[in-house]
């Protein structure tokens, strides 16, 4: 029997912030647009924010170690 796979949600969201992060990055470099330094910091924190309220969400809650 064959195990069924499974995504990790955190993981998936993850990749995905940091491939519209570097397209962002690609586009801004080739000069198909032009990103200020302010809102580059400004989508970076974004992405950083959205990988960690999709793994607080993921994580079912505190695990303690008793």
């Amino acid at each position: 029997m064959r195990k069924r796979l499974s995504a990790d949600p955190v993981s998936l969201g993850a990749g995905a912030a940091l491939v519209a992060l570097g397209a962002l990055i690609v586009l801004d470099s080739s000069g198909a647009l032009s990103v200020a330094p302010g809102w580059m910091a400004a989508a970076l924190t974004a992405a950083v924010g959205a990988i960690l309220l999709l793994s607080g969400l993921a994580g079912g809650g505190p695990r303690r170690h008793d």
